[in-house]
């Protein structure tokens, strides 16, 4: 018999949950808003990864992006606790690549106030896209095996440091326009032809993690970092992601599978609103290890 969840996990759509994974474990997806060219479309509901992909091929776009806001959150709050009668853990992007976590705050700071007898959660997850979706995947998981709110919290605030974000970029400029690139500022304007590799670093900011000068490097390389930020695992999900370089995805799963040949490992592709920051061609992997 299906446990009844004690909470239901909410999260953005940057966190890349399958559709079906999602349904199974009745998790609640709030999607990021992408504005191009003045027009807001909502993430994966208005517009998906290959559409904008392509456009930024050939086209140079003014593209923003909005987390949910505050009114979005505490609807969706409002809805869970109103019609299914649970507590409601929200998962979100990092707070230093968004606004998403302030707003839900302020969201469940007013669930609070109408509903005292109800419990929504925030966390920060510290990550973004593939890794922020298997820590809430995980949670879901949790939840429904009958743990309680607080311990699943718990588990969370010691996994977001088991988990990460691996992705090499063909270009640092749409994430130097967006003015989130962190610590890999630095990098941007260099004549060298280079590709950087970059990383979420344990204060949820984007990180250079090595630097690859040929494009034959970049999967020993992302694979390599892998190999050593999880040493020592008993247990690992991994998931590959892109941005409109699916030959390159199934490359990396390949050489993934050679490395771990008894995980099934996935493809995603980045979120439009990812895509926006990064632009596309890129590859990466999100991991979780205990």
């Amino acid at each position: 018999m299906k446990t009844q969840n004690t909470a239901v996990v909410v999260t953005g759509s940057v966190a890349q949950v399958p559709p079906e994974i999602a349904s199974q474990l009745g998790m609640v997806i709030l999607p990021l808003t992408i504005n191009i060219a003045g027009k807001d479309y909502l993430d994966g509901i208005d517009i998906f990864p290959g559409e904008l992909y392509q456009k930024m091929r050939t086209q140079k776009l003014e593209v923003k992006t909005a987390a949910p806001s505050v009114g979005q959150y505490y609807e969706g709050f409002k809805r869970i606790i109103d019609q299914k009668g649970c507590d409601v853990l929200c998962i979100t992007l990092s707070r230093q690549l968004s606004s998403g976590y302030n707003a839900a705050v302020v969201a469940a700071q007013m669930i609070s106030n109408e509903h005292p007898l109800s419990k929504v959660i925030v966390f920060d997850s510290l990550l973004v896209a593939a890794p922020q979706g298997l820590l809430a995947i995980e949670a879901a998981k949790q939840l429904q095996a009958g743990l309680s709110l607080e311990e699943v919290v718990q588990y969370l605030t010691n996994a977001r440091h088991r988990s990460g974000l691996i992705a090499a970029l063909d270009s640092l400029d749409y994430l130097a326009q967006g003015g989130r690139i962190g610590k890999a500022a630095y990098l941007v304007g260099s004549a060298l032809q280079i590709i950087p590799i970059l990383s979420i670093n344990k204060e949820g900011i984007v990180a250079p993690s090595r630097v690859v000068r040929n494009k034959e490097n970049v999967i020993p390389t992302i694979i390599s970092i892998l190999t050593k930020q999880t040493s020592g695992f008993k247990k690992l999900d991994i998931s590959v992601t892109h941005a409109d370089a699916q030959e390159k995805a199934e490359a990396l799963k390949q050489s993934l599978n050679e490395c771990y040949p008894s995980l099934e490992i996935p493809i995603s592709e980045f979120s439009p609103v990812m895509g926006a920051h990064t632009g596309p061609g890129l590859i990466g992997l999100g991991y979780l290890f205990e």
